[in-house]
């Protein structure tokens, strides 16, 4: 063959993609190259018929090779970093973003996809520089307005937020990923009926897109409609993430009776989420199936020591995701499916506590020794969280932990609260605080059996929305829970209680990014708190039976 062949092939490549036939087109241009791996315009257009295939890695490739003859093609390095973002390669697509713009300086939309890119590394300052730049360049565009709202809404600022989106939506009043973004600030920034309108209308223009159904079915749940929020829920299983972690074998559970057959129950979520709907599994064993509950090793001990009064259940290790269990089960479920399952509404929470045990013999010998060197003290115990989870290897986590984390220096209010012994359920953290007094015995928690052993000799725990809240609510312990402005959907709008966990008051932050004034609410608090314990005074409601009410 020779390279008039080669040519024959780059023509017919050509054809294949101008007719839309990429896989064709991806045929040709490789043959091609392969008779002339120099063919600058086959390179290249190969790589393109590559990327459009969703041959991501050979896409790069050969982006690479292209770039390596012809290094001055600007769209094209601004096509190789889609290729890597795609891929998750985030750092090399930042280098080719920045390769960039300092090639054309212009380039509005390189910018924005390097705004984009600098995100899912977590580096918010910077990437929201170059959103900036992007919007400056491009102000009447809605990817660089919607990518700065993105980034505003990332860090709190949720007005900044709902003003740009409103400024993309004005330019194109019919798109439903808008619409659903709009909404969600909104909602951020506790405006919940329009938020809602807004769902209603991302909903009627794009009714089938799993994550604008989720986002809705946050809003709906927040609002206290759990008859339609809960089954709104459930578009979240055909998100990608979620598609990719489900049973492939079994039927899924939808409520119909089960009894004498096996049914998967599994943790799909965060460790606080496993806690809070932990609670159905009773219920479900109740109906005659044999379950197997399927929890992240950290939880074993403390699930398989739950009451199943006449109900047979086997706590197994989740290591990875439910698709990867080696095991026989005519069903499964979820078990943040299991409120939609049974019903549930806002006045039939399952609302028991304690449901969660702990011997407090089995408290770590740290802690229980340094409990008993200090004899009768009259002073109450209390435990302090003040960051969850750091998920560096999930930004989207990340950036909500940023939100509902608190600052150590904003510990300071209570460190200074007198008469009090303070105990940190804190784990593994990243900044310890400057605080006098305060006794660690974590190092010597193995798991969530035995921070509940800390958490039964504690006489309160003071917690921001992590793993602990659910933990000291399940057990029926006196829990005060700081809550960030854009508070979790689970906790309803603007409430001090809540039905999941009867013994819990939330604490909620009252302007973003502000930590000033729900940390003087709570010292004040805790003063109150430690007086009434001294004298000997009722320190908090325990009725189960009380009624909550939807702000």
């Amino acid at each position: 063959m020779s390279v008039s062949t080669a040519e024959i092939l780059f023509d017919q490549g050509n054809a294949y993609a101008g007719s839309g036939d990429d896989l064709a087109a991806a045929a040709a241009f490789g043959d091609c190259v392969a008779l002339s791996p120099m063919h600058p315009g086959a390179l290249r257009n190969w790589a393109n018929a590559l990327r459009a295939t969703g041959q991501d890695d050979a896409a790069i490739a050969a982006f690479q090779r292209y770039l390596a003859l012809v290094p001055g093609d600007v769209d094209a390095r601004f096509a190789l970093g889609t290729a890597l973002m795609q891929s998750d390669r985030l750092i090399e697509a930042v280098q080719a973003y920045v390769a960039c713009v300092r090639q054309a300086p212009d380039f509005g939309a390189a910018y924005v996809n390097l705004a984009g890119a600098l995100r899912g590394l977590g580096v918010l300052d910077h990437a929201t520089q170059m959103a900036v730049t992007a919007v400056h360049l491009m102000p009447e565009n809605i990817d660089a307005l919607a990518c700065l709202a993105g980034l505003h809404f990332d860090a709190g600022g949720f007005e900044a937020a709902i003003e740009l989106y409103g400024r993309a939506l004005a330019l194109a009043p019919g798109h439903a990923g808008l619409l659903s973004s709009l909404a969600n600030a909104l909602h951020g920034a506790g405006a919940i009926e329009a938020a809602l309108l807004l769902h209603e209308r991302a909903y009627a223009v794009a009714p089938e897109i799993p994550d604008y159904r989720h986002n809705r079915a946050l809003c709906l749940l927040a609002a206290g409609d759990f008859e339609r929020g809960w089954a709104e829920y459930e578009w979240r299983l055909r998100r990608t993430r979620a598609l990719r972690s489900l049973p492939d074998r079994g039927a899924a559970w939808r409520g119909e009776p089960i009894a004498g057959r096996t049914i998967l129950l599994y943790a799909e979520q965060g460790l606080g989420d496993t806690i809070q709907f932990i609670r159905y599994v009773p219920l479900v064993a109740a109906l005659g199936a044999h379950v197997v509950l399927a929890v992240p090793p950290t939880l074993v001990r403390l699930a398989a020591a739950m009451p199943m009064p006449g109900g047979s259940v086997e706590v197994i290790a989740l290591e990875g995701v439910a698709r990867e269990l080696d095991m026989d089960f005519d069903l499964h479920c979820p078990l943040m499916s299991l409120p939609w399952c049974f019903g549930t509404r806002w006045n039939t929470i399952p609302a028991t506590v304690p449901y969660i045990t702990a011997p407090r013999h089995e408290a770590p010998t740290g802690f229980t020794q340094w409990v008993g060197a200090r004899g009768q003290e009259p002073r109450p115990l209390v435990g302090v969280v003040w960051a969850g989870g750091s998920h560096r290897d999930d930004v989207e986590s990340m950036l909500i932990d940023r939100r509902r984390s608190l600052p150590v220096t904003a510990l300071a209010a209570l460190a200074e609260v007198d008469g009090v012994r303070f105990v940190s359920l804190q784990k593994d953290p990243e900044i310890w605080p400057d605080w006098q007094g305060l006794f660690d015995p974590m190092e010597e928690s193995k798991d969530f059996m035995d921070t509940a052993a800390i958490v039964a000799r504690l006489d309160l725990v003071i917690t921001v929305d992590t793993a602990v809240a659910h933990l000291a609510g399940a057990m029926g312990k006196t829990v005060w829970m700081i809550s960030r402005f854009d508070g979790c959907w689970r906790w309803g709008h603007r409430q001090v209680d809540t039905p999941w966990y009867p013994t819990m008051r939330i604490f909620r932050q009252q302007r973003d990014l502000d930590w000033t004034l729900v940390v003087a609410d709570l010292a004040a608090a805790l003063q109150e708190f430690a007086r009434n314990y001294r004298s000997g005074a009722p320190v908090i409601s325990t009725d189960v039976g009380a009624k909550f009410t939807m702000a």
